[in-house]
């Protein structure tokens, strides 16, 4: 079994994805040392992450706190979990297991466990 984004078919977009960035021109603010730190990685994925549950939950900023449950405040279902699993890792390039998603209860609990994925890639 893989991961909830390959159930999805998240593979096609991933796909169009890569071929819109090599027709990007390179960015100017990349790394100097040619990689980013494991500190700086997590940073990154955890504001992806941030950014995804906005714009899924259609919520503003200021009301959002780390407290907050995914199904509950946030009106999160199974569909909307899917497609910010999908575009986490995707955006983040990190992998996040089946069942640590599924023990996600608040806000907080996702961006921990996204950010623990970014250290350890």
């Amino acid at each position: 079994m893989g991961s909830i984004a390959d159930l999805l078919g998240d593979q096609l977009r991933a796909g169009l994805a890569q071929l819109a960035d090599a027709e990007a021109p390179p960015e100017d603010d990349a790394p100097s040392s040619g990689g980013e730190s494991a500190s700086d990685a997590c940073e990154r994925a955890r504001v992806i992450a941030m950014e995804a549950v906005l714009d899924e939950a259609e919520i503003d900023p200021v009301r959002v706190r780390g407290r907050d449950s995914l199904r509950g405040d946030l009106d999160l279902d199974d569909i909307s979990l899917y497609a910010l699993v999908a575009r986490i890792e995707r955006e983040a390039k990190v992998t996040l297991a089946d069942a640590e998603v599924e023990a996600w209860v608040s806000l907080s609990d996702l961006l921990d466990s996204v950010s623990e994925a970014a250290s350890n890639h």
